[in-house]
C-alpha cells in the first residue's frame, strides 16, 4: 500500500509516513458491552482472512478485547486447516483455550495432530535474548524452528502465529528490545510463510514522549487495530478518512493520558521528594545508589550509621571497599546478575569503616532509563549480626541438645548390650566354677579326676576376670569413663582382705603388708579392691620367686598413699610410657602362664582417675618396680 502524510486532527502535526501508510481497523468509545461486541464483529471480520505476511498489530485496554480477537484469529485458521502457533503467557494461553473450546474448537485433539502449538512467551524470551538484547541468529533458529514444526504436516500451509513477546519487553521497560524483536519478525517473514499478529496494551504508552515509540511500533506492522477508544466504522469506503479519524483517536488517547500523566507527573516529583527525604532519614537501613561501574552516588543516614563513612568520604568510591579482602572479586558477579536479572540478592559478611565485619543482607536492583538502557543500581544493605549470632546460638543449643540425647540413648543401649553379654557369658562360668568347687570340696575323685577338675575351675576363673576386664574396657571406651559409687570405706581392711587371698593363692610367696592408722576415705571399697588386687597379682607375677612383695600404704592428710614394690628385672624402658594403654602385656617367666589380655593396668588406671586420683610407675634392676596410687579421700 502506498504511504501518505496524513494530518493529525487534534494537533495539526503531520504524522510520520511510516503510520500514515497503515491499514487501521476502529473499535468501540468505551469498554461497553455493545461497544465491545461492535468492535469485535468489525475487527473479526478482518482477522478471520488475513493475508499471508501480514503483521498485524492490536492495541487493546480491556484483555477481554484481546481474547476474543486472538480467539476469533485462531479459531479462523484452526477451522481452515492452518497451522496455529501461540507464543503468550501462561493466564492468557488458557483464556485463549477455554474461548476456543467455547467457540467449538477441539483444542486437546488440535495441540495432539500439531495443528496447534502453545509456548510460553517468557521463555521463549530466555533461549535467544543475549542480555537485553534479541540475538538474530538465535531468533530465527528458535522461531523457525517452532514454524517448521507446526507446518511439519502441511508444508505448504501459512501458520498463523500470536506472539506478545514484545510487549512483556515493552512492559518491563526495554522498548529498543521490543522495536528490534519486530524487525526481526518482519525479517523472518522472507524466510517461512505466516501471519503475525502482535498485541500492546495501551498502557503502555501514556507518559509524555511516548508517541514516537508508538509510532515506530505502529511503523512495523502493516495493519493496526486500535483499542477500544471510538465507535467502530462499519465499511472500508473512505480508507484514507478512517485512518485520519483512527490515527487522530489514538493520537487523542495519548494526548489525553498525557494531561492525565502531567498531573501524574507533578505529584510524582512530589512523592519523589518525600520518598528521597524518607529514605535519607532511615537508619536501620543502608540505603545508596551506584552508577553503572559501581560507585557510590547517594548515601543515607543509615548507610552511615551500618557502615561508618560519611557521604563526602564515600561518594565516588567504588562499593568493593565494603566487602572483606576473601570476598571483594564478586562484586562484579553481583553487578552482574543484578543487570542481567534485574535483582541480586545475598548474606554475608561486610566491612565497617573500622575494619570489624557485620553480617548483612543485600540486595541490588537495577536501574533502568526511559530508553530501556542500565543507569545504575540501587543498594539496601540490613545489620543482621544480631540475629545471625541468635540463629547461631539456637542452633548450637540445638545441637548440644540433640547430641546429649544421642549420648544417653548410646550409654543406655551400650549398657543394655553389656549387661546382657555379661550375663550370657558369666552364667554358664558360673555353673562350671560352682560344679568343680562342689566337686573338689566332696573329695569324691581320684587323683587323677581331681587335677583335671582344679584345672577346669582355674580355666573358668581366669575366664570370669578376662570377661570381666573387657566389659569394664568397653565401659571405659564407650561409656564415658569407669563408673564407681563412692560410699565410706577403709582401704586399709580392703587391702587386708586382698592380702589374705593372695597368701591363700600363693603360700609360697612372701607378702608384706604395713599401713598408717587412718586409712578411712570416700571410695567404690569393690573397685579399689580390683585396682590393688591386680596390682599385687602383677607384682606376684614379674616379681623374683624369692622376693618379698610389699604392700604399703600412708596418710597424706586430705590424700592416701598406696604402693606395691617387688624385685625383680626392670620393665624395659620403651615399654613404660605406655605401660597403662589397653592390651599392652610383660613378658612372664616362662614357666608361668601368659594369660592375661593386658587390660589390668589400663583397668586400674581408669578406676584411679573415676576416683580423681593418679598412678605411676618406677622399675629400675637395682631398686625394682613400684606402683604408686594417689586417692583423695573425697571424691
Amino acid at each position: 500500500m502506498p504511504a501518505h502524510s496524513v494530518t493529525n486532527e487534534v494537533s495539526g502535526d503531520a504524522m510520520p509516513d511510516e503510520v500514515a501508510s497503515l491499514h487501521l481497523v476502529q473499535p468501540a468509545e468505551q469498554a461497553t458491552e455493545p461497544a465491545l461486541a461492535e468492535a469485535r464483529s468489525w475487527g473479526d471480520a478482518f482477522l478471520a482472512k488475513p493475508a499471508a505476511g501480514d503483521h498485524i498489530v492490536q492495541f487493546y485496554e480491556d484483555e477481554r478485547f484481546l481474547f476474543d480477537a486472538v480467539a476469533h484469529f485462531a479459531g479462523a485458521g484452526l477451522t481452515a486447516g492452518e497451522p496455529v502457533l501461540i507464543v503468550a503467557t501462561e493466564p492468557h494461553r488458557m483464556a485463549f483455550a477455554q474461548l476456543l473450546r467455547r467457540n467449538g474448537c477441539r483444542v486437546e485433539e488440535a495441540v495432539a495432530s500439531g495443528l496447534l502449538t502453545m509456548l510460553d512467551a517468557q521463555e521463549t524470551l530466555v533461549r535467544f535474548m543475549v542480555g537485553n538484547e534479541p540475538d538474530a541468529e538465535r531468533f530465527y533458529s528458535v522461531l523457525g524452528e517452532a514454524l517448521q514444526n507446526s507446518r511439519a504436516q502441511r508444508s505448504q500451509a501459512r501458520v498463523r502465529v500470536f506472539g506478545e513477546m514484545v510487549d512483556l519487553l515493552w512492559r518491563g521497560g526495554n522498548r529498543a528490545a521490543a522495536i528490534r524483536l519486530e524487525d526481526l519478525w518482519n525479517e523472518l517473514a522472507r524466510l517461512h510463510s505466516f501471519t503475525l499478529l502482535c498485541a500492546y496494551a495501551m498502557g503502555n504508552f501514556y507518559m509524555p514522549g511516548d508517541g514516537e515509540p508508538f509510532d515506530k511500533v505502529c511503523g512495523r506492522h502493516s495493519h493496526v487495530i486500535p483499542g477500544n477508544e471510538r465507535t467502530a466504522l462499519r465499511s472500508l469506503e473512505h480508507e484514507v478518512q478512517q485512518r485520519k479519524e483512527l490515527e487522530a483517536a489514538l493520537r487523542a488517547t495519548l494526548r489525553r493520558r498525557s494531561a492525565a500523566a502531567g498531573v501524574m507527573l507533578e505529584r510524582n516529583a512530589q512523592d519523589a521528594e518525600r520518598f528521597r527525604l524518607l529514605v535519607e532519614s532511615v537508619k536501620d537501613y543502608a540505603i545508596f545508589m551506584l552508577d553503572v561501574d559501581g560507585r557510590v552516588s547517594s548515601w543515607n543516614v543509615g548507610a552511615e550509621r551500618i557502615k561508618g563513612y560519611r557521604a563526602d568520604e564515600i561518594l565516588g568510591q567504588h562499593f568493593s571497599r565494603f566487602y572483606p579482602p576473601e570476598t571483594v572479586g564478586r562484586c562484579a558477579e553481583e553487578l552482574e546478575i543484578a543487570a542481567r536479572d534485574g535483582r541480586f540478592e545475598d548474606e554475608g559478611w561486610r566491612v565497617r569503616k573500622d575494619g570489624s565485619r557485620f553480617w548483612a543482607n543485600v540486595v541490588i536492583s537495577r536501574m533502568l532509563g526511559r530508553d530501556g538502557k542500565l543507569i545504575g543500581f540501587a543498594k539496601v544493605t540490613r545489620d543482621l549480626t544480631h540475629r545471625r549470632a541468635l540463629d547461631e546460638e539456637r542452633i548450637a543449643r540445638a545441637a548440644l541438645e540433640q547430641a546429649l540425647a544421642e549420648q544417653k540413648k548410646s550409654e543406655e543401649l551400650r549398657e543394655q548390650l553389656i549387661g546382657i553379654v555379661g550375663h550370657d557369658l558369666r552364667s554358664p562360668l558360673s555353673s562350671v566354677i560352682m560344679g568343680a568347687d562342689l566337686m573338689l570340696k566332696r573329695g569324691m575323685l581320684h587323683d587323677a579326676d581331681a587335677k583335671v577338675t582344679a584345672r577346669i575351675a582355674r580355666s573358668a576363673e581366669r575366664m570370669a576376670k578376662i570377661i570381666s576386664q573387657l566389659l569394664d574396657f568397653t565401659r571405659s571406651r564407650l561409656g564415658g569413663g569407669m563408673r564407681v559409687e563412692p560410699r565410706p570405706a577403709d582401704l586399709a581392711e580392703i587391702c587386708a582382705e586382698v592380702i589374705a587371698e593372695a597368701e591363700t593363692t600363693h603360700p609360697d610367696r612372701s607378702l608384706i603388708f604395713e599401713a598408717d592408722p587412718d586409712m578411712r576415705g570416700v571410695w567404690d571399697g569393690e573397685r579399689l579392691a580390683q585396682v590393688v588386687s591386680n596390682l599385687v597379682g602383677n607384682a606376684i607375677a614379674h616379681g623374683k620367686a624369692d622376693g618379698a612383695v610389699s604392700l604399703v600404704l600412708r596418710d597424706e592428710g586430705d590424700s592416701v598413699t598406696l604402693s606395691v614394690h617387688n624385685q625383680g628385672p626392670a620393665i624395659p624402658a620403651e615399654v613404660l610410657p605406655a605401660i597403662f594403654e589397653p592390651f599392652r602385656r610383660l613378658a612372664r617367666r616362662a614357666s608361668r602362664n601368659n594369660d592375661g589380655l593386658g587390660l589390668g593396668l589400663f583397668i586400674c588406671r581408669e578406676l584411679v582417675a573415676a576416683h580423681r586420683g593418679e598412678i605411676s610407675v618406677q622399675s629400675t634392676d637395682e631398686a625394682g618396680t613400684t606402683f604408686t596410687v594417689r586417692l583423695p579421700r573425697q571424691p
